[in-house]
């Protein structure tokens, strides 16, 4: 009896481990795919406008078409590569931001004034895929999209040995009501990459004004 007792409690042991390690195997593959979804999404809205200027740029001839084909065609490889990774590297992630904004700068021309600063070296620093982008993308939406006069946009990433702070400010209309579903999907990200290790807080305190900023700690 003995026996047979130890033998059927180390199957049930086994079949435990077996169902313990399927379900996080399970729950492992879901958070990646929940990941890969938020991260390859770029505004379909951006993609058809730098289209519509990248066309007009080629039929003026204009020296600023190969450059701005350049910029989206680094953008898109980014996208479709980053969606692959957990963590990439800070410095790529500036480098698709600038792409960005010199692109949204093409469609906006002088309504717009973009400051931006980066404070410390970026260069051991890892981030996870889209996050700046995101909310570079949420600034422009909010900053410039809704707005008839001129407008701004001011973007600070300060690095640290222990973490990343991110500060963006933008013009807004106090009028306007929500966040966007950009800043909805960035959460979500966040709670999967950085578990406890960030903050993230909105501001609409000043009038005229929308700011965002994100502390993300190693």
């Amino acid at each position: 009896l003995m026996v047979v007792f130890f033998g059927v409690a180390i199957k049930m042991m086994l079949h435990w481990r077996k169902s313990k390690d399927d379900y996080q195997s399970l729950m492992k593959d879901k958070v990646e795919a929940e990941l890969k979804f938020l991260k390859v999404q770029l505004n379909p809205h951006f993609l058809f406008n730098t289209l519509n200027n990248l066309y007009y740029l080629t039929t003026e001839k204009s020296d600023k078409a190969p450059q701005a084909i350049l910029q989206l065609s680094e953008m898109l490889d980014y996208v479709m590569h980053s969606s692959k990774s957990v963590f990439v590297p800070l410095d790529k992630e500036l480098k698709q931001v600038e792409n960005y904004i010199a692109l949204e700068l093409l469609r906006y021309e002088d309504r717009i004034e973009v400051n931006s600063t980066v404070l410390g070296s970026s260069e051991n620093h890892i981030i996870g895929p889209m996050i700046l982008i995101t909310l570079i993308e949420n600034a422009f939406k909010h900053g410039v999209m809704k707005s008839t006069g001129k407008s701004w946009i001011k973007t600070k990433v300060e690095c640290s040995s222990s973490k990343i702070e991110i500060a963006i400010s933008n013009s807004w209309r106090s009028k306007e009501s929500g966040n966007g579903i950009g800043l909805e999907n960035l959460k979500s990200q966040l709670n999967h990459l950085y578990p406890e290790k960030y903050l993230l807080r909105v501001n609409t305190d000043k009038p005229n004004e929308f700011s965002v900023n994100l502390v993300l700690k190693k």
